[in-house]
């Protein structure tokens, strides 16, 4: 077992019992596999005043963010596959002046997915990254545009694809058929 450190003391609401709870925030590094890459990364545990630290069955997750540790684990698997981070995901979209569902016609992506992905509660896959990717590529962007006109139509309405007609013609931030970022 991995070097346990005791970060915090905090006191959580227990709705079953009706009182606050003391538990002790503790980090430890743990082994994790995604997508068969394995890799080491520090993930974050409450354990109950008076219980040990050392026994992996009293920890719970914290109560605020319970999918932190799984956050934690997809940034570092995007980090080292070199994929988008959610962050730069929906920068690249609001940059284009793209709304989810207007991304999500283009690329392909259903919006809950497209949605799930800029949130961090999935992880994309690599076909979807290198769609995400185009993005940033006016050439290709258009293209996509021009190519699939009747499927976005049939999305949008012939209304939302002008809309997106009309953002591109309207970009300004197009460098060497690349977005600026």
């Amino acid at each position: 077992m991995s070097k346990i450190t005791i970060k915090s003391k905090v006191s959580e609401y227990d709705p079953f019992s009706d009182q606050r709870i003391d538990y002790q925030e503790i980090t430890l590094n743990e082994s994790v596999t995604i997508r068969k890459l394995n890799f080491i990364n520090q993930h974050t545990y409450l354990v109950q005043d008076g219980k040990s630290p050392e026994n992996p069955q009293n920890y719970e997750v914290p109560f605020d963010d319970p999918d932190v540790n799984l956050k934690s684990d997809y940034c570092v698997y995007r980090d080292k596959v070199g994929f988008l981070s959610p962050e730069h995901i929906k920068k690249i979209r609001q940059k284009l002046n793209f709304s989810l569902r207007e991304t999500s016609a283009i690329l392909g992506i259903s919006y809950s997915t497209l949605s799930e992905i800029e949130n961090g509660v999935i992880l994309q896959s690599e076909i979807q990254d290198n769609l995400l990717r185009m993005l940033l590529h006016p050439y290709f962007l258009v293209k996509i545009i021009e190519d699939h006109k009747q499927l976005i139509q049939l999305k949008l309405g012939p209304n939302g694809y002008q809309q997106i007609i009309n953002k591109i013609h309207a970009q300004q931030n197009w460098d060497d058929d690349k977005l600026q970022m």
